[in-house]
């Protein structure tokens, strides 16, 4: 019986048991069709409105008159193909965010290794009064946080060690 469901539920994964979504592009059409972008492309008044206009009037628009970012879903292991002239709209700016979030992470994390490095007492005062020289200089550094990260990562001071983990008796 368990053989049985295990290959019932293979076969289920592998030829999908649900059909592929598809994006309803009912009621879009192309925004150089649109009258209500016409509408507001025609209210553009400097330079940069117009080409910003012009660039839209390539891509899909609901019935508002705002463009619509389509992008389909990312099949494996051909993503990149698919989501091809789309880098722009979600791609790029989710690696600079997520590139910013990672320099507040590691400025945060070297500020309270080097606090703690200087003693307890220092590391509680540093905590709740920042140490602005110390804050500014762990920003600069954090800005190369990937190269940083690996480096510790090779070394095995990115993680702590077993012994130093405090676990619960219970």
């Amino acid at each position: 019986m368990r053989r049985l469901f295990a290959v019932l539920l293979s076969a289920m994964l592998l030829f999908g048991f649900a059909p592929v979504a598809k994006a309803d592009l009912a009621g879009l059409t192309p925004c150089a069709e649109s009258a209500r972008f016409q509408e507001r492309a025609s209210t553009a008044t400097t330079p940069q409105a117009t080409a910003r206009f012009d660039r839209y009037s390539k891509a899909l628009c609901g019935d508002d008159g705002l463009p619509r970012a389509l992008i389909p879903a990312p099949v494996e292991p051909f993503a990149m193909p698919s989501i091809r002239g789309h880098e722009g709209d979600l791609m790029i700016p989710g690696v600079i965010h997520l590139y910013i979030l990672g320099i507040i992470g590691w400025a945060g994390r070297s500020y309270l290794i080097a606090s703690r490095e200087k003693g307890p007492k220092t590391a509680k005062a540093n905590e709740i009064h920042l140490d602005m020289n110390l804050a500014f200089n762990c920003m600069v550094k954090a800005v190369g946080w990937p190269m940083l990260a690996h480096a510790e990562g090779q070394s095995g001071r990115l993680r702590e060690r077993d012994s130093n983990i405090t676990v619960s008796p219970r």
